[in-house]
């Protein structure tokens, strides 16, 4: 594991910063697996920029956890700290149909409280796990909904330099399927949305016909990391999946949904490996089937 002295814990405590050790990634990810990695909670905005410069100094490399739904860590010991945002207590601000939002936010909730002001346009992003900021950088989507284009302006931690930057959509920043123009070291703190006005009970209820949508069709009591592969241009993963009789598939612990095949689920305490073999064993299915490569949705993180 990474050695940080305990010099340098202690100047993170006083910069408002918790640094936790060999915390099992399992018990920080959706899909419940991972190794053991160190943590930094940082909880108060302005101890971001000392702590990222106390880990250069010390040539310790770091990543960002976030909400943790979408990330398939391996098994082995991690060689880097994960840093994690606290939420704040003031996550969303209103005026008018503008809204900012702290990237640690939840992202289910956020919605809500904007459909609560009668803001729409985001009811699709409501069953989709996670953080603002996890779905700013995946540019999530569901049910023809993605945050991506009702993004105004969002506020950025340039790890490459330290600085804290505010990008727009006509100064470089854009979103494609499931992607988006940030770097791996940057961290999303503060996006300002530009909702649409519907009225409360027009919005509730579609988030209710989508829920139940959902209910039908996602593995929602199982762990899982959403689509593991992402759709190739004009198809559907799950539909190759299921086509090729793979759901139920099971190698170790993991498995294939029964009820989405392009959901992997963790039934049976299963561990990384479990979930790497499976997910080659299914790009050989759908390669050698449909002569089509998979692309992975799921961020993978390995030393």
């Amino acid at each position: 594991m990474i050695l940080v002295d305990s010099q340098f814990v202690a100047q993170m405590e006083q910069w408002g910063a918790r640094f936790l050790r060999e915390q099992p990634l399992r018990e920080h990810t959706s899909l419940g697996v991972g190794g053991p990695a160190d943590l930094i909670e940082i909880l108060r905005d302005e101890a971001l920029e000392p702590v990222v410069e106390g880990l250069r100094e010390r040539g310790i490399a770091w990543g960002l956890l976030g909400g943790g739904t979408n990330v398939l860590a391996t098994d082995e010991p991690h060689r880097r700290v994960y840093l994690r945002l606290r939420r704040p207590a003031r996550a969303i601000e209103f005026e008018g149909n503008i809204v900012r939002i702290a990237a640690a936010a939840d992202l289910g909730r956020s919605v809500m409280e904007c459909a609560k002001k009668n803001l729409g346009g985001m009811e699709g992003l409501v069953g989709v796990p996670g953080s603002v900021g996890g779905a700013l950088r995946m540019n999530a989507g569901a049910y023809g909904t993605e945050i991506g284009p009702l993004v105004r302006s969002i506020t950025v931690f340039r790890g490459s330099t330290g600085r804290r930057e505010e990008l727009v959509p006509q100064g470089g920043l854009s979103f494609r399927y499931r992607k988006s123009s940030f770097a791996p070291d940057d961290i999303m703190l503060l996006v300002t949305l530009e909702s649409k006005e519907r009225p409360f009970r027009e919005i509730l209820d579609h988030v209710k016909q989508l829920n139940l949508r959902r209910r039908g069709s996602q593995p929602l009591k199982e762990k899982s990391a959403g689509c593991i592969f992402k759709n190739p241009p004009g198809l559907s993963t799950g539909k190759m999946i299921d086509e090729l009789g793979m759901k139920g598939t099971r190698v170790g612990g993991a498995v294939v949904s029964e009820r989405h095949a392009n959901f992997l689920v963790n039934r049976y305490g299963a561990t990384a490996s479990d979930f790497f073999r499976l997910m080659d064993l299914i790009r050989e299915r759908v390669l050698r089937g449909y002569g089509v490569e998979l692309e992975e949705e799921v961020i993978v993180w390995k030393n």
